[in-house]
């Protein structure tokens, strides 16, 4: 999402008030939640809404989730997409074998960079994942595998850093619990912070405390003051747990 935040066409305004249609091969083979982060984030493009063609995987998920019937969900979903020979005002196309891990630098969500650009070790103080970008069941998941694999070479969150971890929901605490990923996240060294609005709405923990303080987070924005006066950088969720560890910006190789 922050490669697509930073190309020329989405940063300069022009898909503002439009409608964003994701699609291709790398699409497909997101999860639900994972694409619920990219439409969730068509606001920071400046876009109306942001839409995925409904397929098997929204279908299954529907039906595994939310206990519905999978005849009825695909009428209910018939026409939710583009005609086939539909007529786009702009198509943006991505390399995804090209991507490399991002981060937006403070101020702006289309500020990104690949994590080797940036040139320079940035010292982290506060590690956080949540909100409704990056607190859901999937984003779960990918902290736990980092914090997993941390664990197993003996590490835990850095010292300099404090690491905070929160739920979207009560359904996604009941997944983690159900997971086991509170108790990785308590011997990793993350606090674990019951489901809200937090940092991502300038509340809570992980809210920068002044101007030097240094956040990396997994939230959808990082304008000036949206999370504390500090400098807050946006990164996946398995960057702001391999940052966690590390003390210092960071991508995280499996």
């Amino acid at each position: 999402m922050l490669q697509i935040l930073r190309h020329p066409y989405v940063k300069n305004g022009n898909a503002i008030g439009k409608i964003v249609e994701y699609a291709g091969e790398a699409v497909q083979q997101l999860s639900v939640d994972e694409r619920a982060t990219m439409t969730n984030m068509a606001a920071e493009v400046g876009a109306f809404t942001g839409i995925v063609r409904p397929d098997d995987v929204v279908v299954d998920f529907l039906v595994r989730e939310r206990g519905l019937n999978a005849d009825e969900v695909w009428e209910s979903l018939e026409g939710l997409h583009s005609d086939t020979d539909a007529q786009y005002e702009q198509v943006l196309e991505f390399n995804a074998a090209d991507l490399k891990p991002l981060v937006a630098l403070p101020g702006d969500p289309g500020n990104g960079l690949f994590i080797e650009e940036l040139g320079e070790r940035v010292k982290i103080d506060i590690a956080y994942g949540g909100s409704c970008t990056g607190g859901k069941k999937a984003d779960m998941d990918m902290y736990a595998r980092v914090f997993k694999a941390a664990l197993s070479r003996g590490e835990r969150v850095h010292s300099d850093v404090q690491c905070f971890i929160q739920c979207g929901s009560q359904e996604v605490k009941r997944y983690c619990e159900e997971q086991g990923y509170i108790q990785v996240f308590e011997d990793v060294g993350a606090t674990f912070i019951e489901p809200s609005c937090g940092a991502c709405i300038n509340a809570g923990p992980g809210v920068s405390y002044d101007r030097e303080t240094v956040t990396i987070s997994a939230i959808n924005r990082n304008f000036p003051g949206r999370s504390g006066p500090g400098q807050l950088y946006l990164a996946s969720p398995y960057t702001t747990a391999a940052s966690a560890v590390a003390g210092c910006i960071s991508p995280w190789e499996s």
